[in-house]
């Protein structure tokens, strides 16, 4: 054997030392990570989640939306059902009015809800109500779809963003009215349909549509969140025939072109502004045109 062969024979293995020690820390590593794992299934599948829930409600409280629910189950899933919920849409209940829902349902993103940051879940109510001095509405059915995140825009201060979409099935609007007609008035929708657009705490209304026998509406506008809720909203109403009809003692065509908010198109426009506690409803009067002037003699 040359003095070069014996070079180029291949070098004896390292020691496993190494590896014996990897392996012996992970023997004794393996059942505290057992143990760590089976403690983390059992707290997702088993915990009070809705104990957890109630926490983020009250969480939700501290910013200014208080949400009243009395029965809640909700599962590591998504899927939750609550009853007798209560939203006051003010510090005082009376003079802000209380949103009430019998029942809700549905599918959520279960840790977004918890942590506070994202809000993506399909629900839908039952008998919802709401009454605020003479306005009143009731919704048999509804369904909620929500794609929302919450964002900080600087220190402690989150904005909301998304979208955000709500259908109404059966719904019912009263107005007590005591200067005119001085009666209940009662009208009923079909469908009422809401998409929006949340961005930076601005919510959007991209299309706004409710329709019914008596009125069909347009909404158009935006709510943006926050102390004090602003409004910025335009509603056109378009009363049918059938509306005519039922007051036609009241002569209601000849008592809205004598308050002059009868367009010459049949459409009734009111601009909502204020804030949620205070709105402000101002309708918006017809335009009238100018007499034209006689023709000056020749």
């Amino acid at each position: 054997m040359t003095e070069n062969e014996i070079n180029e024979e291949p070098l004896p293995p390292a020691p496993a030392e190494a590896d014996r020690s990897w392996q012996s820390r992970l023997k004794r590593i393996a059942p505290y990570a057992a143990g760590l794992a089976a403690f983390a299934v059992g707290l997702l599948l088993f915990a009070p989640l809705e104990a957890y829930a109630y926490l983020a409600l009250r969480q939700a409280g501290t910013s200014g939306l208080h949400i009243d629910v009395s029965d809640l189950s909700l599962s590591v899933f998504g899927k939750f059902k609550a009853q007798s919920i209560k939203v006051p849409l003010s510090a005082d209940a009376e003079k802000g009015g209380v949103l009430k829902i019998a029942e809700a349902k549905g599918n959520a993103s279960l840790w977004g809800f918890l942590s506070g940051d994202k809000y993506d879940a399909t629900a839908e109510a039952v008998i919802l109500s709401f009454s605020r001095g003479d306005f009143g509405i009731k919704i048999d059915s509804l369904e909620i779809v929500s794609a929302l995140t919450q964002a900080k825009t600087g220190g402690t201060t989150k904005a909301l963003n998304g979208n955000l979409s709500i259908t109404a099935e059966s719904a019912q609007v009263t107005y007590k009215e005591t200067k005119y007609l001085k009666e209940d008035i009662v009208v009923p929708f079909l469908k009422i349909v809401l998409k929006c657009r949340a961005q930076e705490n601005r919510i959007g209304i991209e299309t706004g549509e409710a329709m019914g026998r008596l009125i069909n509406m347009q909404i158009r506008g935006s709510v943006t969140l926050g102390p004090q809720t602003e409004l910025s909203l335009n509603l056109v109403l378009r009363p049918t025939d059938e509306f005519y009809q039922k007051y036609q003692d009241k002569d209601l065509r000849t008592l809205l072109k004598f308050a002059n908010i009868l367009q010459d198109d049949g459409r009734i426009e009111f601009n909502v502004r204020g804030t949620l506690n205070q709105p402000i409803v101002e309708p918006v009067l017809a335009k009238t045109s100018a007499p034209v002037a006689p023709a000056a003699p020749r």
